[in-house]
C-alpha cells in the first residue's frame, strides 16, 4: 500500500513540475535566441520572415542545452515553493514520505535531462550550428560563407589550405596546399577548386616538394638546385582533376573560420579528439578541452544545481514572483561563474578541468550546505 502511495504521490509531483520545466524551456530558450539574434538584427533586416523563423529555429538546440539546468531550477522553485505554502509538503511528511523521497521525483527528472543533454550536444547541436552559420551567410550575403574565408591560412588537419577568391557558386580560385614534414614542404597549386563533401577537388594543379634544409648545405648552386626541388610534377590535362581528402567539410570551415561569433559547432567526441590531437597547437588543443568540460559541466548542472532549488524552494519561494526571482539569481550567479571559469581555464590561470565545473561544483557545494541545515539532506 505504502509504494502504491509513493507512486502516486511521484506521479503528482511529476505532473506538476513538467509545465513549468516545459514554461521555463521555452522562456529561457526563447530569450537565448533572442540574445544571439539582436547582435546581428541590422544584417538581417528585410530577410523573408519564414527563413528568418527557421533560422532562428536552429539556434534553439544550443540555446536548450544551456538553459536546460535553470529550468529545472525554476520547475523546483516553483512546484515546491507552492506545496510548501500549502501545506501539501506537511501532508506528504505525515504519510511517512521523507522529504528527500519526494526530491526523487525531480532528481530522475534532472539525470534524464542531463543524457538527453549529453545526446543533443553529441548529434543534434553540431549539425544544427553548420546550419545556422550557413543560412546566415545564405541570408545577409546571398551566397555561401566561403568568401569570408578568402586570403586566410586554413589549418586543416596536417594540411594548410588558401585560396584568393571564392564565387557565388563555390568555385575558389588560386588554390593552395601546404604540408610541413620538417623541412619538407610539399606544396599543391591550383587554378581553381570546388568543395565536394569532404574532399577538394582542384583544376589545373601543380604539385611540388622542396627540401628547404638543402639550403644549409655547402655546395654549388646547380647542386643546391637539385637537392631543393624533388618533385616538379604539372597536370598533364588542365581539365584533370584532383581529389584531396580533407578533415574537415566546407561547412566546418565556414563555421569554424568565418567568423560572427557563432557557436562551435564540434561534437562531443570531435572536442575529445582535438583535445588531444598533438599535431594541433597548443592553443587550438585547450581551446578544445576547455569547450569540452564545459558542455559536461552544463549537462551535470541538471543535477547539480538542484541541490541549490529544493533548500531555496522549501524556505524562501513561497509565490511565484519569489520563485522567479530566485531562478534569476541562481541563473546569474551559475553563468558568471562558468563564464568566467571558462575564461580563466582558456587562459591558463586555472586547470582545464577546473574552470568550467566552478560553477557546477560550487553551487552543489553551497547547495549540500543548505540542506544540511533545513536536515532534508
Amino acid at each position: 500500500m505504502g509504494a502504491v502511495v509513493v507512486t502516486r504521490i511521484d506521479r503528482y509531483l511529476l505532473l506538476e513540475a513538467l509545465p513549468p520545466f516545459v514554461f521555463g524551456l521555452l522562456l529561457y530558450g526563447g530569450l537565448a535566441v533572442v540574445s544571439g539574434v539582436l547582435p546581428r538584427l541590422q544584417w538581417i533586416v528585410g530577410t523573408p520572415v519564414p527563413e528568418l523563423a527557421w533560422w532562428m529555429a536552429l539556434l534553439l538546440p544550443q540555446a536548450l542545452v544551456m538553459v536546460a539546468p535553470i529550468a529545472l531550477v525554476l520547475a523546483v522553485l516553483l512546484v515546491f515553493g507552492r506545496l510548501a505554502t500549502d501545506q501539501e509538503l506537511t501532508a506528504i511528511q505525515a504519510g511517512a514520505v521523507a522529504l528527500r523521497r519526494a526530491a526523487a521525483v525531480f532528481v530522475v527528472l534532472g539525470a534524464l535531462t542531463g543524457a538527453v543533454s549529453l545526446a543533443v550536444n553529441q548529434w543534434v547541436v553540431p549539425r544544427a550550428n553548420l546550419a545556422v552559420v550557413d543560412l546566415y551567410w545564405s541570408l545577409t550575403a546571398g551566397q555561401s560563407g566561403l568568401f569570408r574565408l578568402v586570403g586566410q591560412q586554413l589549418p586543416v588537419g596536417d594540411l594548410s589550405l588558401t585560396f584568393e577568391a571564392a564565387a557565388r557558386d563555390g568555385t575558389l580560385s588560386q588554390v593552395r596546399l601546404e604540408h610541413w614534414e620538417g623541412d619538407v614542404l610539399t606544396l599543391v597549386r591550383a587554378e581553381r577548386g570546388a568543395f565536394a563533401d569532404d574532399a577538394l577537388v582542384l583544376y589545373g594543379y601543380r604539385t611540388q616538394r622542396l627540401d628547404l634544409g638543402a639550403l644549409d648545405d655547402p655546395g654549388d648552386a646547380a647542386t643546391t638546385l637539385r637537392a631543393l626541388v624533388r618533385l616538379d610534377a604539372r597536370a598533364s590535362d588542365p581539365q584533370a582533376p584532383l581529389e584531396v581528402t580533407l578533415s574537415l567539410s566546407q561547412e566546418e570551415l565556414i563555421a569554424r573560420f568565418s567568423g560572427g561569433g557563432f557557436e562551435d559547432a564540434r561534437s562531443l567526441t570531435d572536442l575529445a579528439a582535438d583535445a588531444a590531437d598533438r599535431a594541433l597547437p597548443f592553443g587550438q588543443r585547450r581551446q578544445a578541452a576547455v569547450l569540452l568540460q564545459r558542455k559536461l559541466a552544463e549537462s551535470v548542472a541538471n543535477l547539480t544545481l538542484l541541490l541549490v532549488a529544493v533548500p531555496l524552494s522549501l524556505g524562501y519561494a513561497r509565490s511565484r514572483g519569489v520563485a522567479f526571482g530566485l531562478s534569476l539569481v541562481v541563473t546569474l550567479a551559475w553563468y558568471l561563474l562558468l563564464t568566467f571559469g571558462q575564461l580563466f581555464a582558456q587562459t591558463g590561470v586555472v586547470p582545464v578541468w577546473l574552470g568550467p565545473w566552478a560553477g557546477t561544483v560550487g553551487l552543489a557545494l553551497v547547495g549540500g550546505v543548505m540542506l544540511l541545515r533545513l536536515r532534508v539532506a
